[in-house]
């Protein structure tokens, strides 16, 4: 399968470098990137089953804390008790820390995933029209068709590794709402709203301090990661493309040998439908 990314015209140095671009979650437009709503750390429920499991050593850890005349005249079974009580007595309070405790989690992680995960954001489609709009300067750029099967795109260090690897974003009509206990990658990297759904986006996370090349005289940096030449299969230049940025792509592409096997093709506007037509070059 081929995945497609939509770029400005401004961009030839993809194909000059021969480096691609992972985003910052804070240059997406939609505001909701990385924006978990985290309910509670941890429910009551499960704060309860694990107190009921561990209460033997918790009781065992704190005898041990109290001065040997107290331990004289507090046993093991009272201590227990007092540890329930406090917790039962206190269950409100106990909550609303959490769940305060929760927003500020969410938080950090928005400011930290900015600071240190960059997405590579890729489409099934190279003939959406409002992607050539968005994302490719209203026809006038290019799009550019990756292998998707080529091993740059699963280099998944393990079987919980979340980076390095492709994976469809799921679309959902409401924002949901977990504790951070029941969460995973997925609600934290690939959850989008469903007016979204158009985009049909892949994505790829990285570790931004594992770019080949960073551009620090923007902000936000620019931190742009090689790929394999023979991971490119095809380029597609725009409908409203000038004569400029066809000829470069076009002599960018024919004189670098190392990318001799990309087709270059043409999209145009069909005469009598809403879509696009494609012309080999």
């Amino acid at each position: 399968m081929q995945l497609f990314k939509y770029l400005h015209p401004d961009r030839i140095d993809v194909l000059e470098n021969k480096s691609i671009r992972f985003s910052q979650p804070l240059v997406f437009n939609d505001p909701f990137e990385f924006k978990p709503v985290i309910s509670d750390i941890v429910s009551g429920e499960f704060f309860q089953a694990y107190l009921e499991e561990h209460l033997e050593s918790i009781a065992d850890e704190q005898l041990l804390k109290l001065p040997p005349s107290y331990r004289a005249v507090v046993n093991k079974q009272q201590l227990k008790d007092l540890i329930q009580n406090q917790f039962a007595d206190n269950s409100a309070l106990f909550t609303d820390l959490l769940k305060k405790s929760a927003k500020e989690v969410s938080t950090v992680f928005s400011v930290k995933s900015n600071e240190m995960i960059g997405v590579l954001s890729l489409t099934e489609k190279n003939d959406n029209l409002l992607m050539w709009s968005h994302y490719a300067d209203s026809h006038r750029g290019f799009c550019i068709g990756f292998d998707s099967n080529h091993p740059f795109f699963n280099q998944k260090r393990s079987e919980k590794d979340e980076f390095y690897h492709l994976r469809k974003v799921i679309y959902l009509s409401r924002r949901p709402s977990k504790s951070m206990m029941d969460m995973d990658g997925t609600d934290l990297l690939l959850l989008k709203s469903d007016v979204w759904e158009y985009e049909q986006e892949w994505r790829m996370c990285s570790s931004l301090t594992d770019a080949d090349l960073v551009f620090d005289s923007v902000s936000p940096s620019v931190h742009l990661f090689k790929f394999p030449y023979d991971a490119l299969k095809e380029v597609i230049i725009g409908a409203n493309a000038g004569k400029k940025i066809l000829e470069k792509i076009t002599n960018l592409i024919k004189q670098d040998s190392e990318l001799s096997h990309v087709i270059i093709r043409r999209a145009g506007v069909s005469e009598s439908e809403y879509r696009l037509t494609f012309t080999d070059l």
